[in-house]
């Protein structure tokens, strides 16, 4: 096994993106620099799967330690996984996300962000990320992973025309028809977007049913499991909050019980015992620390309204929660 801890560091999210209600190019920007350090690699594999357990319990004495054939697959699973994840985040593939912010902005303000650069040699970089390895996947999981990515090229491709045609309609003063073009474009990206997100989850479910299993596998007697996998339920919230804040009405029902599920994980990874040394328990608990502040503004949320500024807050405290916690995880790996 290269690194065991290389499975701590998280993606925050891929729909974290979707908060994004800030126009113009501050936004583009902020929007680039939320790439996150992370120490050896990014896992969002088990934050789908994490539980949430009562009692900790130690792995049954009994139980046959995973072989190195095995670790080793399931090593290079998660690295996979890291890096298609991060890819995902990044460049084109976090566009999507961002246009569609941007045209929501547009159609609720009738003013409109100029959209993100783009990178021609960093995307095909990108890209050759979401290939697997040979051997890795099965050949119908290559094949239906490399249609997921064709169909999220398509997709950004006809967003990225249809936001550039947008901007040009927006610029012509000369045009007076109401804002039909407008919403006609409007609803053609996110018809686009719609369309990029099915391909993105089918591309990340299958590395996904894979990554997880070889998540556990990594984490057999690890001392530090239950922290693990509570920061794992903490960046799945964040996600997940993104998401159902997407729609212009979103489900206060299913908001809530993200809250619930967040106060669960902090609680859970606030537990003792921390079976490692003093300085690394600091450490995350100050990213518990920062996590809590999130909750503080979902609270503000839930107990007001979700309103642009306020999404932003949020999605700052998010960034800020894992800076932290990338720092916990450089420690725990140097004091390995």
């Amino acid at each position: 096994m290269k690194n065991i801890l290389h499975t701590l560091v998280l993606v925050l999210g891929l729909a974290l993106l979707l908060t994004a209600c800030e126009s113009g190019k501050k936004e583009a920007d902020k929007a680039d620099k939320t790439k996150v350090e992370s120490a050896s690699g990014v896992s969002s594999s088990a934050a789908s799967k994490a539980t949430s357990p009562a009692v900790e319990q130690a792995e049954p004495e009994a139980s046959q330690p995973p072989s190195p054939v095995d670790l080793d697959r399931a090593d290079r699973l998660v690295a996979f996984s890291n890096s298609a994840s991060m890819a995902l985040a990044t460049g084109r593939y976090a566009q999507a996300d961002v246009l569609m912010a941007y045209t929501k902005y547009y159609l609720a303000e009738w003013q409109l962000a100029k959209r993100p650069v783009v990178n021609p040699d960093e995307d095909e970089k990108l890209a050759r990320r979401l290939v697997p390895p040979v051997g890795l996947f099965t050949p119908e999981q290559t094949r239906k992973m490399a249609a997921c990515v064709q169909d999220m090229n398509k997709a950004i491709g006809s967003m990225r025309a249809d936001y550039r045609t947008l901007e040009k309609y927006v610029e012509d003063a000369s045009l007076q028809d109401d804002g039909v073009k407008g919403k006609y474009l409007a609803a053609g990206i996110a018809k686009a977007h719609a369309a990029f997100v099915v391909a993105r989850d089918g591309f990340m479910q299958i590395v996904e049913a894979e990554a997880a299993p070889a998540e556990d596998l990594l984490l057999h007697n690890h001392p530090l499991k239950r922290q693990i996998q509570a920061a794992e339920r903490i960046f799945a919230v964040f996600g997940k909050a993104a998401t159902l804040l997407a729609p212009d009405k979103p489900d206060r029902e299913a908001l809530q019980a993200q809250r619930q599920e967040l106060a669960e994980a902090l609680a859970d990874g606030g537990r003792p015992p921390f079976r490692a040394a003093p300085d690394l328990e600091r450490r995350y608990r100050a990213f518990l620390k920062q996590a809590e502040s999130y909750a503080e503004l979902f609270d503000k949320g839930l107990e007001e309204e979700f309103y642009a500024p306020l999404r932003f807050e949020m999605n700052k405290a998010a960034v800020a929660s894992r800076a932290a916690y990338n720092d916990f995880v450089r420690d725990a790996n140097q004091m390995r």
